[in-house]
């Protein structure tokens, strides 16, 4: 008999559950937001250097190490700290001469030195200045230019916020027009992490003979996935 009246409570129980409607899965409403934060950079990243040739390569080498001393001097001259700058290639490479499918093998005939420093730069202001000043001490070699932002932690966070406020906006409209209201939030989702957008615009430089450089503007963009409890 006690056995009979357990399975008998746990069925009643059971019934219950289901024919009571809060105990089913409450409805839900999943939107995106996207924050989008706009900032004009406030440093730039640049490898220079130099590429030298010689007959030998101990000359091909004493040429180069003598142009980057000059150019470490312009990097000092413009105040780039030690922690900005770091050597990103260095190469002694034999060249050869052409010969035409004779079958005798290519004889050296000079070699070539090659060294790059990766440099970034806190003062966009005097980009321009710099980059002319590196090419007037023998650098030969400039490329991998771009522009960031010191805070770029910062500015992440702020385009979070705002992809967040933007969902919530969104979910709002939808559970008003659906006849219901908005609940709490059951999930949060960031669809990637805000990557930095490139806005170009010109940069007045002061003296017109400066190399001329287009900053332009950061744009970091954030897009989170949200799903909030719909209450009827």
């Amino acid at each position: 008999m006690r056995r009979w009246a357990l399975c008998l409570l746990l069925a009643t129980t059971l019934s219950c559950q289901a024919a009571d409607p809060s105990a089913a899965d409450p409805a839900i409403l999943s939107v995106s937001g996207e924050g989008l934060v706009a900032a004009t950079p406030d440093m730039a990243s640049i490898t220079v250097g130099v590429t030298s040739q010689a007959e030998d390569a101990a000359a091909a080498l004493t040429a180069n190490s003598r142009s980057m001393t000059a150019l470490v001097g312009i990097l000092d001259k413009f105040d780039i700290e030690a922690r900005d700058r770091r050597t990103s290639g260095f190469n002694i490479s034999p060249r050869y001469e052409r010969r035409s499918n004779d079958g005798r093998a290519p004889e050296i005939t000079s070699y070539e030195v090659s060294n790059q420093v990766t440099i970034r730069y806190r003062n966009i202001d005097r980009l321009g200045d710099l980059l002319d000043a590196v090419v007037r001490a023998g650098g030969n070699r400039i490329h991998g230019l771009s522009f960031g932002n010191s805070d770029d932690a910062g500015l992440r966070d702020e385009a979070r916020q705002l992809a967040v406020a933007d969902a919530r906006r969104k979910a709002t409209l939808y559970a008003e027009a659906a006849g219901g209201e908005l609940g709490r939030v059951l999930s949060i989702t960031e669809a990637g992490a805000p990557q930095p957008r490139p806005e170009m615009r010109t940069l007045a430089m002061a003296d017109a003979y400066a190399v001329p450089i287009a900053a332009g503007e950061n744009e970091i963009r954030a897009v989170v996935n949200v799903v909030f409890e719909l209450e009827q």
